[in-house]
């Protein structure tokens, strides 16, 4: 190839890079990974975003699902997607902050490898007991613990309610042991039924079980207390030390995406989140409905989430594995 030919060559080579870089975003379909199952609540909750993102930014919106791993495959696919503003990630506690704690060959690096867009929703976890317990009150759960040494358990599922029920167990100093459960709803049949006697979950499930008397709700987990269960009091109130403890979803994206496609976003996840409908959707599964949705604000919380989750880890001594 002579002179002329390689600099003609470049010269179109440059001037294709060039209009690419010159096409506004979105110029095709923006992807979203999710690291849960389709129909998972992770994944309902996103296409109610999503649907009404695609139809503002006027591209197709597609929704991919990476289960498996505790979100690690989901993440590491993400990590590697290029930073061209083209994928998003729905992530959760486990994904950005729990994995660390619990397992040693992530994939990825929770940390660097991709930046916060926008925090769509949090909610706090419960602390419920079986409704025959005699126990109202986080007072009358460490009452009732020393007047039955070793006689009670507190069901939990996942990486993210061990921890938060360890540091809990550490603060109050109780004696009752910690059981594991594959599923959240097994969890929850056996505490109704007098198996277990404590059980921690998120009030996207438990909820409907707290406001039905099924389960009474003695504590929830966050520093402000919840609209639907405005009579049960924080941990907080009787432990200050405890802090907030969040069930929680962001959307983030591969590490170095442009700036101003994080912005962009950000603003559309917000726009949809204020929606009446989305509103009263994420009410009913005790989801608070005063979040600021910037960049900014989702990675200061991402940062407080750090912090927490490090001091429950620590009262856990959860060891990756």
């Amino acid at each position: 190839m002579n002179n002329s030919l390689r600099m003609l060559t470049a010269s179109a080579a440059l001037l294709v890079s060039s209009a690419v870089m010159a096409q506004p975003w979105p110029s095709r379909p923006v992807q979203f990974i999710v690291p849960a199952a389709a129909g998972s609540g992770p994944d309902v909750t996103l296409r109610a975003y999503t649907d009404r993102v695609a139809k503002s930014i006027g591209q197709p919106v597609i929704v991919l699902n990476r289960p498996g791993a505790q979100g690690a495959i989901g993440s590491q696919a993400a990590a590697k997607e290029p930073p061209d503003g083209y994928t998003f990630m729905l992530a959760s506690l486990g994904q950005l902050v729990a994995n660390k704690y619990t397992m040693k060959a992530l994939g990825y690096d929770p940390d660097k490898d991709f930046v916060p867009v926008a925090l769509i929703g949090r909610a706090p976890y419960m602390v419920l007991v079986n409704p025959n317990l005699p126990v109202r009150s986080l007072a009358d759960l460490a009452r009732h613990d020393r007047e039955n040494p070793g006689k009670m358990s507190l069901a939990y599922e996942g990486s993210a309610p061990l921890a938060g029920s360890a540091y809990l167990k550490h603060l109050m100093g109780l004696s009752l042991e910690l059981v594991a459960y594959n599923s959240p709803l097994q969890a929850i049949q056996d505490t109704m039924g007098g198996i277990a006697q404590v059980h921690v979950q998120g009030t996207a499930i438990g909820l409907s079980y707290a406001t039905t008397q099924k389960l009474r709700a003695i504590a929830i987990t966050t520093d402000k207390r919840l609209p639907q269960l405005s009579d049960v009091p924080t941990v907080n109130e009787s432990y200050p030390d405890f802090g907030s403890f969040e069930a929680w979803l962001m959307i983030v994206a591969p590490a170095n995406t442009p700036p101003d496609i994080v912005r962009r976003m950000s603003a559309e996840i917000a726009r949809a989140g204020n929606s009446q409908e989305l509103l009263d959707l994420f009410g009913k599964l005790g989801f608070f409905d005063d979040e600021d949705r910037t960049p900014e604000a989702a990675a200061a919380f991402l940062k407080r989430q750090n912090e927490q989750f490090a001091k429950m880890a620590k009262a856990a001594d959860l060891k990756p594995e």
